[in-house]
C-alpha cells in the first residue's frame, strides 16, 4: 500500500516531538503526566493486555502457536503487517499507535482459541471502516470469509441517515444479520468492545457515559445470551463504573466491608461443606464466588430493597464429577443448613437458552448468614463461563453441541424476524426483547418445554409454536382453565391454544406481546390488509381503547379529527384510521388525543379567568418550552411589540438566560388561585417494553382523569425508548399524582418534567446528573 508524503512528514514530526520531549524529561525540564486511572476488571474477568511502546505481534503469534499450525500463524502475521500498514499514522486517544488496539482484540480472541480466520479479522476489524481499503481488495488478499467477518463488524459510517437512531438501528441490524450467517462476527465485536471498555479512561467524560450505556444495553445482553459469563460480567461491571461511578464505588465498598466482616463465617461454611461431602464420599471442589456488582445493583433496584436484604451477595460454587453428584451434594447441603423457601432453582433439568446448567439454592449458614450455592459439573462450568466459545476451547468435549444448536436456532429466528420487519428501526424494536436475559418456562399439552421472554402472553406462545397457530389464535386455556390471551405467563404453566379457521390477528395484541417473532408476524399480516379492512379494524380498536379507559369518544367532533390528523402528519381521517388499523399508530394514544379537549371539560368563556395575576390588561402565553402549571415558581417576559407576557418556569434555561441579557423586561409572577383553566404539561419518560408500557401509561393517565394531547417517541437503544407526553391537568397536585402513578410502572425507568435544553448553556456533567 502506498503512503503519502504528508503522512511521512506527520510521522517524522511526531517522532521528532517525542524525542524532544524525552530529552526534556531527562534533564528535568518536563515531567510526564500521570495517566488517568483505569477501573480494574472484576475478579474472574479476562485479564487486560499490556500495551507495549513498540507495536509487535510476537506475543500474539506465540499464543496462537500453542493451538494453531505454522501456516495459520504465518497468515496471522501477514494480517498484522497489513493492518499495521493500513493504520499507519493513526493513534488512540491515549496516544498509543492505533495498531495496539487490533493486537489486543486479536489476543482476546486467541485466549478463546478462535481459528485463524477470526484472529486475522480481529487484527483488521477497523481497516474497512477507518481506511480507504475496500472489501474487494481485502478478499483478494485474505479470502472472502475473512473479508465477510471484517465487513460484518464494520459500522455504516459512510452512509447518510435521517437520524442517529436510524444510523444505530441500521448498524446493529447489519451486525446481527452478519452474526446470523456466522456467529464469529459477534465474538470479534465483543472482543473489540472488551478492549474499548478497558481503555475507556482515555475518552472524554460525555463519551464515556454514552459508550458505557450502549455497552450495557446492547453488548451485555448479547454476551449473556451467548453464555459468555466472564465477558458479560466484565462488560456489565465496567459499564456500571462509568455510568454511575458514585453508586459503583459505594456498592463496592459495602460488598468489601461485608465480606471482611463475614470472612470467618464464610471460611467456616467452606470447611463444613467440604467435610460433609467427604463423609458422604462425594468428590467436590468448593470455591468462594464474588457476585458481580451490576447484578447486585440491578436486584436492589428491581426489587426496591436495601443492600442488607440481598440474600445472595455471598455465594459458593461447587463443582462435582457427575450430574447425579449434583443432586446428592444438594441433599448434603440441605442437611447441613436450613434452605430458604422459594430460593431453589433447577437449571440442570431445564437449562437456560444460553446453555447455562446449575442447581441454585440459598441456605442460612452460621448466625443466620444467607449464602447461595451453585452446584454443577466441571463440563457444565466450562459452558457457564465460556458459553459458545467452549466449542473452540474444548473441542474434545461434547457438552457444547446443544448450545451450538440452540444458538443457531436463535440466529435463524432473527433472520425470520428480519424478513417480516419493514425497516431497520422496526427490526430493532422487534428483537430487543429477544436478547433480554429474563425468561419464563412453560409447557405445551404434550409436555414440551418452551422458553419465552419474561412477560410473554399466550399469543407469544402461539406464535412460538408456528405463525399459522398465532394468526388463527382465538383463545387459550392455562392449566386447563380458560384465560385471557393477554395474560402474562408464569413459570411451569401449561398452555393450550384454541384456534379458528380464518387468520385474524388482533392489532391490539401489539400492545401486549413480548417476542419479536409475534410482533413481526402481526405487523406483517396487518400490512397486507386492504384500506377498507384497516379502517374497520381501527374503529374497533379505538372503541375498545375508549371503553377500557372510559374516554368520551362519542363526543368528539370533526374539529377534533382535523386537529389530531394535523398533529400526527396525516391529511385525512381515513389515512389516520388506516395507520391505526395497520398497527403503525397506537389506538390508545390516538383515543386520548381525540378526547383531550373533552376529558377535563371546557370552561365557559364568560367565566374564564387569566391563569396569572398582575397582567395589567396585557395578554399572556404559557411557554411551550417548559409548560408551567400552577404551583410552579414562574417568571414573566414582557414583549412590547405584542403587549403580551410569556410565562416561563423559573428553572427554564430560556428564562435564566433571558433574565441575564434583558432583566428589565422580566419579573416574578404569581398564579391566580381562582382560575379553573385546563393546563398542558410535558413529561419525559424513559421506558422499556415499549408497546406494553405505552398501554399501561395511557391507562394510568386515564385513571387519573387526564388525557394525552401530544406524543413523540425516540429510540434510545435496542432495549429502551424515550417518550415525551403532553397531558392535560388541573394543577400541580394533579400533575404530581400522574407522575407518581407512572413511576410505579416497573418498565418506566425515569419520569421528569420536560425542559427544552438551551444549546448555548454548558451541559450538565454526567456525575452531577446521577
Amino acid at each position: 500500500m502506498s503512503v503519502s508524503v504528508s503522512s511521512v512528514q506527520d510521522n517524522t514530526f511526531s517522532f521528532a516531538k517525542k524525542t524532544a520531549d524525552a530529552i526534556k524529561r531527562a534533564v528535568g525540564l518536563d515531567t510526564p503526566k500521570k495517566p488517568e486511572p483505569q477501573p480494574a476488571p472484576p475478579a474472574g474477568a479476562i485479564p487486560a493486555e499490556k500495551v507495549n511502546p513498540v507495536a509487535s505481534a510476537n506475543a500474539l503469534a506465540e499464543r496462537c502457536r500453542l493451538y494453531l499450525s505454522s501456516s495459520d500463524v504465518n497468515k496471522i502475521r501477514e494480517a498484522f503487517r497489513y493492518a499495521d500498514q493500513a493504520h499507519l499514522g493513526q493513534f488512540r486517544n491515549s496516544g498509543a499507535p492505533y495498531i495496539t488496539h487490533p493486537i489486543a482484540v486479536a489476543e482476546i480472541l486467541a485466549s478463546w482459541h478462535m481459528d485463524a480466520q477470526v484472529i486475522e479479522a480481529g487484527l483488521m476489524h477497523d481497516v474497512l471502516e477507518d481506511t480507504a481499503i475496500s472489501k474487494i481488495e481485502m478478499s483478494e488478499k485474505f479470502g472472502i470469509k475473512v473479508a465477510e467477518l471484517v465487513d460484518g463488524v464494520s459500522k455504516l459510517d459512510k452512509l447518510k441517515f435521517s437520524s442517529n437512531e436510524e444510523a444505530q438501528a441500521e448498524s446493529f441490524h447489519k451486525m446481527l444479520l452478519a452474526m446470523s450467517r456466522d456467529v464469529r462476527v459477534i465474538l470479534i465485536k465483543l472482543a473489540d468492545r472488551i478492549h474499548n471498555m478497558r481503555t475507556l479512561g482515555a475518552v472524554k467524560p460525555h463519551k464515556k457515559f454514552r459508550i458505557a450505556k450502549e455497552t450495557m444495553e446492547i453488548y451485555v445482553p448479547i454476551a449473556n445470551r451467548l453464555g459468555l459469563y466472564s465477558v458479560y460480567r466484565e462488560l456489565a461491571d465496567v459499564s456500571f463504573s462509568f455510568m454511575y461511578p458514585i453508586r459503583h464505588r459505594v456498592l463496592k465498598e459495602a460488598v468489601e466491608k461485608s465480606r471482611a466482616r463475614r470472612k470467618q463465617a464464610l471460611e467456616q461454611i467452606s470447611h463444613e461443606v467440604s467435610d460433609a461431602l467427604a463423609r458422604n464420599k462425594i468428590r467436590g471442589d468448593v470455591q468462594d464466588k464474588n457476585k458481580g456488582l451490576w447484578r447486585i445493583y440491578s436486584k436492589m433496584k428491581e426489587r426496591k430493597i436495601k443492600f442488607s436484604e440481598v440474600l445472595d451477595v455471598h455465594s459458593f460454587r461447587l463443582c462435582v464429577p457427575t450430574r447425579d453428584d449434583c443432586y446428592r451434594a444438594l441433599g448434603v447441603i440441605h442437611a447441613l443448613y436450613k434452605p430458604v423457601p422459594g430460593r431453589f432453582k433447577d437449571f440442570i433439568a431445564i437449562p437456560k437458552a444460553n446453555g447455562y446448567q446449575s442447581l441454585h439454592t440459598t441456605v442460612l449458614g452460621p448466625k443466620g448468614l444467607p449464602v447461595e450455592f451453585q452446584i454443577r459439573t466441571e463440563e457444565m462450568h466450562h459452558i457457564c463461563e465460556d458459553g459458545i466459545t467452549a466449542h473452540w476451547l474444548y473441542k474434545d468435549r461434547g457438552e457444547s453441541s446443544s448450545l451450538q444448536k440452540s444458538t443457531q436456532s436463535w440466529l435463524e429466528s432473527l433472520l425470520e424476524i428480519q424478513r417480516q420487519s419493514g425497516t431497520s428501526l422496526e427490526f430493532m424494536e422487534n428483537i430487543k426483547v429477544d436478547i433480554s436475559p429474563e425468561h419464563v418456562y412453560v409447557f405445551t399439552p404434550k409436555g414440551k418445554i418452551l422458553q419465552l421472554p419474561k412477560g410473554s402472553t399466550a399469543v407469544d406462545f402461539a406464535y412460538q409454536i408456528h405463525s399459522d397457530v398465532g394468526n388463527t389464535c382465538i383463545g387459550c386455556r392455562i392449566n386447563s382453565e380458560p384465560a385471557l390471551l393477554s395474560r402474562e405467563l408464569k413459570n411451569g404453566e401449561m398452555v393450550e391454544i384454541i384456534t379458528g379457521t380464518t387468520p385474524s390477528p388482533n392489532p391490539q395484541w401489539l400492545s401486549s406481546v413480548r417476542t419479536g417473532r409475534a410482533r413481526a408476524e402481526i405487523r406483517q399480516f396487518l400490512r397486507q390488509l386492504s384500506d377498507e379492512g384497516s379502517v374497520k379494524s381501527a374503529n374497533i380498536l379505538l372503541t375498545n381503547a375508549a371503553k377500557q379507559q372510559k374516554l368520551p369518544l362519542a363526543q368528539i367532533t370533526d374539529h377534533d379529527w382535523l386537529r389530531v390528523c394535523k398533529s400526527n402528519g396525516f391529511e385525512s381521517k381515513n389515512d389516520l384510521l388506516s395507520a391505526v388499523g395497520r398497527g403503525l399508530k397506537d389506538a390508545s394514544l390516538i383515543a386520548h388525543q381525540l378526547t383531550s379537549s373533552i376529558t377535563l371539560g371546557r370552561a365557559d368563556s364568560s367565566e374564564k379567568q387569566p391563569a396569572v395575576l398582575d397582567l395589567h390588561g396585557r395578554g399572556y402565553n404559557l411557554a411551550p418550552c417548559c409548560t408551567p402549571v400552577p404551583e410552579d415558581p414562574i417568571q414573566g417576559h414582557f414583549i412590547k411589540a405584542t403587549n403580551t407576557v410569556h410565562i416561563h418556569r423559573s428553572d427554564c434555561s430560556h428564562c435564566q438566560r433571558g433574565y441575564r441579557v434583558d432583566p428589565e423586561n422580566w419579573q416574578e409572577m404569581s398564579w391566580n388561585p381562582t382560575c379553573k383553566e385546563t393546563f398542558s404539561a410535558k413529561l419525559d419518560a424513559e421506558i422499556t417494553e415499549t408497546h406494553a408500557t405505552l398501554e399501561k401509561i395511557t391507562g394510568q393517565i386515564a385513571k387519573a382523569q387526564s388525557s394525552i394531547s401530544g406524543f413523540s417517541l425516540t429510540e434510545l437503544s435496542p432495549t429502551a425508548s424515550k417518550v415525551t407526553l403532553t397531558i392535560q391537568i388541573k394543577d400541580g397536585k394533579h400533575l404530581q399524582k400522574i407522575i407518581n402513578a407512572l413511576r410505579a410502572i416497573p418498565a418506566v425507568r425515569l419520569v421528569s418534567r420536560h425542559l427544552e435544553k438551551d444549546l448555548a448553556m454548558k451541559p450538565v456533567d454526567v456525575e452531577e446528573e446521577e
